[in-house]
């Protein structure tokens, strides 16, 4: 029942980390995948790995504005037919900054690419999606979704509003067709993680219990859970939040 059967469907932030595992999650288990990243060389290895052209495209564009993705939209269309699924992935972290120290620069970036980025894809995928009475979407939330340590202020804040945005979607079209679901991960190995440096104060906060806690998952450990709600198999599945941490949170 994890089967995707062809359907196409767009993946956020496909260069690197989550987003490339998913990609090949989804291409393994049938879909046609339509890879978006802001980094051309990243989606060009993204790219190699899976080997899958007539499966798989890539597109580069910045999610955070509406003129990029109008335009991500028609091409993914015009390679692969409808939109089926949409996995809204891509997101940038805020070196665990508080809310006395943060920039109003890095704010502003951190909201629009975890926030604004995933509204603006999701408001441009609905109207062909409700038009066939069909879809889904595949939000990355955060354990820092329901948690006030795990992240900086910005990051913190915009993965909340992720998670509402994920149940706000599915409230309102889960009688028209749509299911709309998230994934909150834990720690996990990806590029963007290993370059991210926190600052003093996310530093000390970063170490408390860290020793109790069980080690850093890999993408690979993600995906399949992003297979599994944009399949079939989770069609009694909307509005949730699947945690992906083995066991963080707990802790």
């Amino acid at each position: 029942m994890t089967d995707l059967g062809g359907r196409l469907a767009i993946i956020t932030g496909a260069g690197s980390g989550i987003g490339r595992a998913m990609s090949a999650a989804f291409v393994a288990a049938g879909a046609r995948v339509f890879a978006v990243d802001l980094s051309a060389e990243r989606l060009a290895e993204t790219a190699a790995l899976i080997d899958a052209p007539d499966a798989f495209a890539t597109h580069v564009a910045d999610v955070s504005q509406a003129g990029p993705i109008d335009a991500m939209m028609e091409a993914a269309e015009a390679r692969f037919g409808p939109v089926e699924i949409v996995c809204n992935n891509a997101g940038v972290l805020d070196r665990m900054m508080p809310a006395d120290e943060i920039p109003l620069a890095l704010w502003d970036r951190v909201v629009a690419v975890n926030l604004t980025g995933p509204f603006l894809v999701t408001q441009a995928a609905l109207p062909g999606m409700l038009a066939r009475g069909r879809g889904v979407f595949v939000n990355t939330c955060s354990i820092a979704s329901f948690q006030g340590g795990r992240g900086g202020v910005a990051y913190t804040a915009s993965k909340h509003g992720i998670l509402g945005l994920t149940r706000a979607v599915a409230a309102t079209y889960g009688d028209r067709g749509i299911r709309c679901n998230g994934i909150a991960p834990g720690s996990v190995k990806t590029e963007l993680a290993a370059g991210a440096e926190p600052s003093a104060a996310g530093w000390a906060l970063r170490q408390k219990g860290l020793a109790t806690r069980p080690p850093q998952a890999g993408a690979d450990d993600i995906a399949p859970t992003a297979v599994f709600l944009a399949s079939d198999a989770a069609h009694y599945v909307n509005g949730a939040c699947l945690v992906c941490d083995a066991g963080w949170t707990v802790y």
